[in-house]
């Protein structure tokens, strides 16, 4: 709680009331226990825009002094995108995150649903005066769209309660320069992921529409819906470190609403758009989590998209057709390139998400066979438009990511095709195949270009590259963690056998060091420059992975509790838990998610103490002492032992309630508790793939490669 400070008039408090060392820290940073870098303002406030405040006392200064220094204000976000465009990494190379934000999962929230949110930890008093601060920053588009959102929100004028197909659009514009801030801000921080635009021609089509509204001439809607998706994307990451989830879902939600009301006027799904197919992709793929009003959500469904693809005949752009159609009548050589930047964006996607759990999982939509499109130039944004040759690959580009993300698509498309039958006839798949599609991950993995690979040789060679341009050191962490998190779906099957078996043993071992990979890149985008922006965290496919790799560290510690190493594996579980700790600290989407996942685990645990010893493997002196009884021979290799039910099994289940996933328990004591009586466990190899197959098919789809 904040602390009231003392009137002058008051009489001193007593000796015992100072504190020992007067706080170093702002009160955003204490209260959120946050590291402090002590500046004015400091990095943790700069980058979320709030008020940095010291309380009566400050960064070297007097408390006297410290009450007159005024409050920091955020970045502005609004300056013109020109120069964005033609230097993006010059505009990305300042910014800063906190170093302690959180770290979560997805392959489960590939399952949950995210419709009930937490509210924020954030007090009430606190988010007031940050809102306030907002209204008072008009040259801020990233405070003054955000708080005319709430504004209505709160107000009860939500736009989504109005008829989309009459709603006036234009007079819920915001100002030309906020509209510019908000493609900064997701040009900086949200396009490196997909990069679904061309920052110079989205600019000029925002500037179109304030051109001809102040004109009184008609206004694309096409190019409207675009820029409410940008706007969308934009408030959702930037509220969710300040606000709850209930608020940056409702405020995205609303922006979400008006990009659909644009589209239903256009007519879009009679005649469609480039423009609008853009808007319908960066909300699918960045808003994914949210529930959309039922009159918009159909346009961002990814079978939808697929469709104003088709209709735009994308799939077929460079067929012999398309080609002398082009050579007669001339083309837009930057639509063209951006189109099939889209279509191979889709495919990916398409492919990637058939080895996923949830319905899609096993299957994709968009057959190689059926389609002719060349596959987009390795070239900057503003070559678009002149060049016609590619760099080669060992060139970083803006679309190096775009490629080998392809890459990994394609081979989880061969991943579906050959072992796909076999999961859905619930046969078990010849290890010869695993083996053979290990082979394939691997061989593409090698295939990354240096500075997209995490050794020590590549991090230190290219550190100045990565300040420069730190789009390419998240892709870089990105594609590393969906390699490994692949690999660990791969073998999974064989990943519990491997713990027993010689002949699966390297399913086993590439399992861990996979999982391990994983949490070691979730780490360096924590702890290392350059730091996320917004934090790594708050994208699912970074929280699924994550969460995913310390179940499977968890498991492999169930099944050699007696390794020599066991301590040191137990160790290495905790961390990957304090980890997930700090995600539930700070991020409301972690504590939802993390929650629910572990609702599962206790399920599980519980129903394994729950079971009642075999009888037959019972001998006379167990039969006389019903107090003891074996652990399941599925869970000792190298000898028989028996356990106290009075003693140990006591200290099993402790005062937790295993089976309430609402319980308010530490997530360390939890994980702490199942380690320590990991040699109790009475779950076999199948229900260890239940509980595996339950985790991962819990929702809807993992957004990132």
């Amino acid at each position: 709680m904040k602390r009231k400070l003392e009137s002058t008039s008051a009489p001193p408090p007593s000796p015992k009331g100072y504190r020992r060392q007067d706080p170093v820290s702002c009160e955003f940073c204490r209260k959120k226990k946050l590291k402090c870098d002590r500046n004015h303002p400091c990095g943790s406030c700069s980058a979320r825009g709030l008020s940095c405040s010291y309380g009566i006392y400050g960064p070297a200064a007097s408390p006297s002094e410290q009450r007159n220094i005024d409050s920091g204000r955020s970045p502005n976000l609004t300056s013109s995108t020109s120069s964005m465009a033609q230097t993006p990494q010059k505009k990305t190379k300042n910014l800063s995150t906190p170093r302690n934000d959180p770290l979560t999962t997805a392959d489960w929230l590939e399952t949950i649903v995210m419709g009930h949110r937490i509210p924020s930890a954030m007090p009430i008093p606190l988010r007031n005066d940050i809102t306030q601060n907002r209204a008072n920053q008009p040259d801020s588009g990233q405070a003054t769209i955000s708080g005319n959102l709430l504004t209505l929100i709160r107000d009860g004028n939500l736009p989504s309660c109005q008829n989309p197909a009459t709603i006036h659009l234009l007079s819920l514009l915001p100002s030309e320069p906020e509209a510019l801030g908000m493609l900064s801000y997701y040009f900086n921080h949200l396009d490196y992921q997909y990069h679904l635009i061309v920052a110079h021609r989205t600019e000029r089509d925002i500037l179109a529409i304030y051109e001809n509204a102040s004109n009184n001439q008609p206004v694309n809607l096409g190019h409207l819906a675009l820029l409410f998706s940008i706007i969308a994307s934009a408030i959702f990451y930037q509220l969710l470190p300040t606000e709850s989830v209930d608020i940056a879902d409702r405020c995205s939600g609303e922006a979400a609403f008006l990009a659909g009301a644009a589209l239903i006027q256009a007519n879009y799904i009679a005649y469609p758009t480039l423009e609008g197919l853009q808007a319908t992709m960066i909300i699918s793929h960045h808003l994914s989590c949210l529930t959309f009003s039922p009159t918009i959500s159909p346009f961002f469904i990814h079978g939808s998209l697929i469709n104003q693809a088709q209709s735009l005949g994308l799939h077929v752009l460079d067929s012999a057709s398309q080609i002398e159609e082009r050579k007669a009548n001339g083309y837009d050589r930057a639509e063209v390139e951006l189109k099939r930047r889209l279509w191979w964006d889709l495919a990916s996607y398409d492919w990637l998400i058939g080895f996923l759990s949830g319905p899609q999982q096993w299957t994709y939509r968009i057959q190689p066979s059926h389609m002719n499109v060349w596959r987009p130039l390795n070239i900057e944004d503003e070559e678009i438009e002149t060049c016609d040759t590619a760099q080669p690959m060992s060139k970083p580009t803006c679309m190096s990511y775009a490629h080998h993300r392809l890459r990994l698509a394609e081979v989880c498309r061969q991943i579906v095709d050959q072992i796909g039958p076999e999961h859905l006839q619930g046969a078990d798949v010849p290890y010869e195949k695993i083996l053979d599609l290990d082979r394939k991950l691997h061989n593409a993995h090698a295939e990354l270009p240096v500075f997209f690979r995490y050794d020590q040789h590549a991090r230190r060679e290219f550190s100045e590259l990565y300040r420069e341009r730190p789009m390419l050191a998240w892709q870089r962490a990105f594609i590393q963690q969906g390699y490994h998190s692949r690999l660990c779906r791969l073998h999974r099957q064989y990943f519990v056998r491997g713990a027993r078996d010689p002949r699966y043993s390297y399913s086993h071992v590439v399992s861990l060091q996979s999982a391990r990979k994983v949490l070691e890149v979730k780490r360096i985008m924590d702890e290392e420059e350059p730091l996320f922006a917004p934090n790594s965290s708050f994208f699912w496919a970074v929280m699924h992975h994550v969460f995913m790799a310390a179940v499977t560290l968890l498991i492999d510690v169930c099944f050699n509790w007696d390794d020599i190493l066991a301590e040191k594996r137990k160790e290495e579980v905790l961390e990957a838990c304090r980890m997930l700790s700090r995600a539930q600290q700070t991020s409301s989407i972690a504590r939802e998610g993390i929650n629910a996942m572990m609702g599962i685990l206790r399920k599980h645990w519980k129903q394994e103490r729950q079971l009642p010893p075999p009888q037959e493997s019972m001998n006379p002196e167990t039969a006389s002492h019903p107090s003891i009884f074996p652990v399941p021979s599925d869970m000792q290799p190298a000898k028989n032992l028996y356990v106290s039910s009075e003693q140990d099994l006591s200290a099993t289940t402790h005062s937790f309630d295993f089976a309430n996933p609402a319980a308010d328990i530490p997530l360390e004591d939890l994980w702490s508790e199942m380690l320590n009586n990991s040699a109790h466990s009475g779950l076999n190899t199948p229900e260890w793939m239940d509980m595996l197959t339950e985790l991962n098919n819990t929702t809807g789809i993992c957004e990132q490669a």
